[in-house]
């Protein structure tokens, strides 16, 4: 309804404007009760017996109302399901002081969520304390969960240990962030004396060389099985670290010696955590990573509850653990190898065991992108098909990394051909996505690598170098050539092109974008690998042999010609192809 101010009104809808000419002091137009129509003025002694009945009269309203509360439809609910809607309330937006705001609605919702202890179980510190205060009064003996806001931490940290120090056997969860060193001797006494039986969750993120200290026994903390704590070495508890089902291990800031571990202590730990669903591992520093040693892969541990692990260690630790473990092939894998010398140079390959036994995941892939370009080689992988611009985590990533900036520029001539051949274990393997630069597009044995895959539909190729040297797409034409390429057979290694098996039979859709060298016989090249395929598949020539043929190619010609070029291409590919493209880089 729209306000209109009265002075604006039109006049045929404006008051009486000497209605103030009828109104008398001191009700002036109210009309007072029957004991008060002949009361025209107040002395002390009245105005005191005034005050008091207004006070009974607004007791009264207060309980009539009180009443008429009770029957609204919604109160009529059993006070157990409306506190069960305010934990849904709570729950949507627990680290946000809006459910609060059911406290003041009326005096029925106060009580309800003010006497139900379940919905005062997650507390977190921001501005001050009042609100950990009166959730430790409120939710009585209810196992709770504490959190503490970054911005909270240096003021209020420790006034929060010692209000939550008589609640310890409640705590269910304890997040304290990123500790000041100068809190540490508080936190150190907290957790050495304290007994957090119900606590199953601990998280903090501890400063370097301060945290010697702590000492997480078993006794104190019967049910922990979610740690997630930085700088802290907790290789010695292993009976406490073998019921976790998440662990979270990192180095923040230089590393102390007294917060190394070493490789046998470390392995030891990793190969106890037979219940483990979610392990992290990154910048650890481990003692004697690189000695001799010798695999043996009968005594991997399989982590068979594992869900997800990530790690991001120095290369040979990750080495040593996946020799060291067997990881379900339904896990998320993601592994950052670091290689700080940059003499070294980073390898897939050098990841794994030869037996690759502890990446099961491994034969199951159906979809693969390789990444070799810039500071690294990426491999990723997934047990489903995922569209060349599908996002959205891997099921494994395996990424090895270099320290030298400028590696891009000096790529050793394997640093794709490496991952491609960890791929070769991968026979499901339906599509598969390749990014790297000229000279190491031009150095792989497709005819080699492709052979491996008999189920391969999809191929997708980019060039991201310098247009220096390119490529000819007529590198991955022979190579699909059955007369021109070797293809393995099994049982007999490799055979020549006249036998009667195809490299990648089924393939449906070929890719190579980015900057490919255009040579004046490329549509000749390319109608001899297509027809050659018609032929050993025995495909009817009526039907096409790929449904998508994409080339990407750098022309030094004007407008017009290419479009005509691209026209001639597109037009004599047209019997063999679904899809033609032939575009300019």
């Amino acid at each position: 309804m729209k306000h209109t101010n009265s002075l604006n009104r039109t006049p045929d809808t404006l008051p009486d404007a000497t209605r103030a000419d009828e109104l008398y002091g001191p009700y002036y137009g109210v009309n007072p009760p029957q004991w008060l129509s002949t009361v025209n003025s107040v002395d002390a002694d009245s105005r005191e017996r005034l005050l008091r009945q207004e006070r009974e009269r607004e007791e009264e309203l207060r309980s009539i109302r009180a009443l008429l509360n009770a029957g609204v439809l919604i109160n009529r609910l059993p006070i157990e399901l409306l506190a069960e809607i305010f934990m849904q309330l709570r729950d949507e937006s627990w680290d946000n002081p809006r459910w609060f705001n059911v406290l003041r609605v009326c005096r029925h919702w106060f009580y309800v969520a003010a006497t139900a202890p379940r919905l005062w179980r997650r507390l977190l510190v921001k501005d001050s304390t009042n609100l950990l205060r009166t959730g430790l009064a409120r939710s009585k003996h209810v196992p709770v969960d504490v959190e503490i806001a970054p911005r909270g931490m240096y003021t209020l940290f420790p006034d929060v240990l010692s209000i939550i120090t008589p609640h310890a056997e409640r705590l269910r969860l304890l997040k304290l962030g990123n500790i000041p060193a100068s809190h540490m001797a508080q936190l150190i006494t907290f957790l050495n004396t304290s007994s957090m039986t119900a606590l199953q969750y601990f998280q903090a993120q501890l400063p370097v060389a301060t945290s010697e200290g702590i000492v997480l026994r078993e006794a104190n903390f019967p049910r922990l099985r979610k740690l997630l704590v930085s700088n802290l070495n907790v290789v010695a508890q292993q009976s406490l670290v073998s019921r976790f089902i998440t662990l979270d291990l990192g180095v923040h800031g230089a590393p102390s010696q007294q917060s190394a571990m070493s490789i046998d202590a470390f392995l030891n730990m990793i190969s106890s955590l037979e219940s483990i669903q979610e392990l992290t591992l990154s910048s650890l520093f481990i003692k004697g990573a690189s000695s001799a040693y010798v695999s043996d892969p009968t005594k991997r541990v399989h982590l068979r509850h594992l869900r997800k692990i990530q790690l991001t260690l120095d290369a040979i630790i990750v080495r040593r653990v996946f020799d060291a473990i067997v990881i379900p092939p339904t896990a998320e894998v993601q592994v950052t190898a670091l290689h700080e010398d940059p003499l070294v140079v980073p390898s897939i390959s050098a990841l794994l065991p030869a037996d690759r036994g502890c990446l099961p995941i491994l034969p199951e892939l159906v979809t693969a992108r390789v990444l070799s370009c810039g500071d690294g080689v990426t491999l990723l992988g997934y047990p489903t098909v995922r569209p060349p611009l599908a996002t959205g985590p891997s099921n494994l990533s395996l990424y090895a990394e270099r320290a030298d900036a400028e590696w891009d520029h000096n790529m050793p001539a394997d640093a794709l051909s490496e991952p491609l051949e960890v791929l070769r274990g991968s026979p499901k393997l339906e599509l598969l996505d390749i990014e790297s630069v000229t000279t190491l597009i031009a150095s792989v044995d497709w005819p080699s690598v492709l052979s491996c895959f008999p189920r391969l539909r999809e191929i997708t190729i980019a060039e991201c170098g310098e247009e220096v040297d390119l490529p000819s797409p007529e590198l991955l034409f022979d190579a699909l050539d059955p007369t021109k390429a070797h293809v393995s057979t099994e049982g007999s290694g490799t055979s020549s092109g006249t036998d009667s098996t195809v490299p990648c039979p089924q393939l449906q859709r070929l890719r190579l974008v980015g900057c490919w060298k255009k040579t004046e016989a490329l549509a000749t090249k390319a109608i001899a690998f297509l027809q050659n395929r018609r032929a050993k598949l025995g495909t009817d020539s009526e039907k096409p042999v790929l449904e998508e043929l994409c080339v990407s190619v750098l022309v030094d010609i004007d407008e017009d010609a290419y479009l005509q070029a691209k026209t001639q291409f597109e037009d004599a590919l047209k019997p063999y192809v679904t899809q033609v493209v032939f575009e300019a880089a």
